[in-house]
């Protein structure tokens, strides 16, 4: 992934220096026509017509080369660092608030406290974010404690000091409403994991618990 991240920045580093080299020719060109050191054309006007023409033929070459390389360095990246919370927060739309995570691969946990095969797969959930985060992956916990509250404390109160004491490093979020669900199907049981591309497509869904070696491989496939 690094290499792939490399082999980005040389992208754009040579698209960036083609494009200087393409403006440089092309206004050197238009003043080689307005010095007459080209060949004389039939009128000046025509000379005149062609200067321009010629430097806008320029620029859109450069622009084809500068999209060009930025296509083949992985444009759909979202290379910006998304800051987590060490409590969790509170949506009304799974959907909406992971458009803050688009050009991300996500791997979604749809979870509870209460939930004892879902705590075991929380330590692969942190190892997992602790690896890949750098490279582009983000975890998000959906914790649908205050929708089904268990046990004393139970329901959202239980949620942060889950976190705390567990080592969560990863963004947990908590539904307000079962409508908040829209889109994710978590009617066969918890935990049920989405994982989602980059461009926020789903491209596996786990119901009950996977080893980490599942993840991971679905995780190198996208990034």
């Amino acid at each position: 992934m690094l290499a792939a991240l490399e082999s980005g920045s040389e992208n754009e580093s040579e698209a960036a220096t083609s494009t200087l080299f393409v403006i440089s020719y092309a206004k050197s060109k238009g003043r080689e026509f307005e010095r007459g050191t080209m060949p004389e054309t039939r009128t000046n006007t025509k000379r005149g017509k062609r200067t321009p023409l010629f430097i806008g033929l320029a620029l859109i070459i450069a622009v084809v080369v500068v999209g060009g390389a930025m296509m083949a360095g992985g444009g759909g990246r979202n290379t910006k660092t998304i800051a987590i919370s060490p409590v969790p927060g509170v949506t009304d739309d799974v959907q909406q608030s992971l458009a803050a995570f688009r050009g991300k691969v996500v791997i979604l946990d749809f979870w509870a406290t209460w939930c004892g095969p879902c705590r075991m797969e929380i330590p692969s959930f942190i190892a997992l974010q602790n690896k890949y985060r750098e490279q582009g992956l983000e975890v998000v916990g959906v914790s649908i404690d205050p929708i089904a509250p268990r046990g004393n404390p139970g329901g959202a109160p239980a949620v942060a000091p889950f976190m705390q004491s567990n080592g969560i490093n990863y963004t947990i979020l908590m539904v307000n409403k079962p409508t908040a669900l829209r889109g994710y199907d978590v009617s066969q049981g918890i935990p049920t994991t989405y994982v989602l591309d980059r461009s926020g497509q789903i491209v596996r869904t786990y119901v009950g618990v996977r080893p980490q070696s599942v993840f991971e491989s679905d995780i190198n496939s996208l990034l």
